[in-house]
This record gives structure tokens, C-alpha cells and sequence, in this order.
């Protein structure tokens, strides 16, 4: 298994990874709209990883710019096959250390209260609970990372 850099010849292998991820949590993936950016990951992402396994794409991350130090971990996703793995570890690394190379000194998420594996693997990394930061009425906790 390996983590890549997304590129567009990966853009149907991620949608059908990521329409399965919701499809599995209970949620629609609407690329036509809440979910638009996945469209153009190019331009709304500062980097964007997808973890192949097979030549599949089994996990994603992305980093967003948030503001001039904080930067936001979104579409982080693992099959559930693989999770006990150390690959969300890896995967989320693999985008902390990107934001840290990238100046940014903050970097947040928000997620469900119901995803308690990603919560757990989140706080084992060093995340924190914080106050809402935004207005996703999806979302029930809010982190934060501070590197160093």
C-alpha cells in the first residue's frame, strides 16, 4: 500500500471511494453540490492523498487552506477493512507534516461524534477539542493540532 499525490486520472477511482464511504456512514456524496470541491481538488486543496491498495483507492486526506496560520484536514477517509492499521495514522501524518512544511502553526477539523475510530485516532495524535470553528451543522466536535 501506498499514499500518492491525487491527480486527475484518480478522480473516478476517489468518487466511487468516497460515494462507498458515505454510502457505509449513512450519508449521500453530492459532488454536484455540498460536496462540489471534490470537483476541482486542484484549486480547492493545498495537497490532496489518496492510499491505494490494488490499484484502488482505499483512504483519502486533504489540506485546505483555513487562514494565514491555520490550515484544515478534510476528506479524511479509510475503508474499514484496513482501519487498525497504522494506515489512518500514516495518512494523517502524511497531511499534518505537509501543513507544518507549509508555514501553517494550526491545523483543525470538525467531524461527527458517531466516528469515535476517527476521533480516537485524532486525539492519539495529538488533537484537541476545541470550540466551534464554523458553521458545518453536520459536524459535533471540533479539534485542533498544534505542531511542536
Amino acid at each position: 500500500m501506498e499514499i500518492v499525490e491525487y491527480s486527475d486520472a484518480l478522480k473516478e477511482p476517489l468518487f466511487g471511494f468516497t460515494d462507498k464511504c458515505f454510502t457505509d456512514l449513512g450519508k449521500t456524496f453530492d459532488p454536484e453540490g455540498r460536496h462540489s470541491f471534490y470537483k476541482d481538488i486542484g484549486n480547492e486543496f493545498l495537497a490532496f492523498w489518496c492510499l491505494m491498495s490494488d490499484g484502488k483507492v482505499a483512504g483519502s486526506a486533504g489540506i485546505k487552506p483555513f487562514d494565514e496560520e491555520t490550515a484544515e484536514l478534510k476528506a479524511m477517509y479509510l475503508s474499514p477493512e484496513l482501519r487498525g492499521k497504522g494506515l489512518g495514522f500514516r495518512l494523517l501524518d502524511t497531511a499534518v507534516k505537509y501543513a507544518e512544511a507549509k508555514g501553517y502553526s494550526r491545523i483543525v477539523l470538525d467531524s461527527m461524534a458517531s466516528y469515535e475510530d476517527a476521533l480516537r485516532l485524532y486525539s492519539k495524535y495529538g488533537f484537541r477539542e476545541i470550540e466551534r470553528y464554523n458553521d458545518n451543522t453536520n459536524a459535533q466536535v471540533f479539534m485542533e493540532y498544534r505542531p511542536g
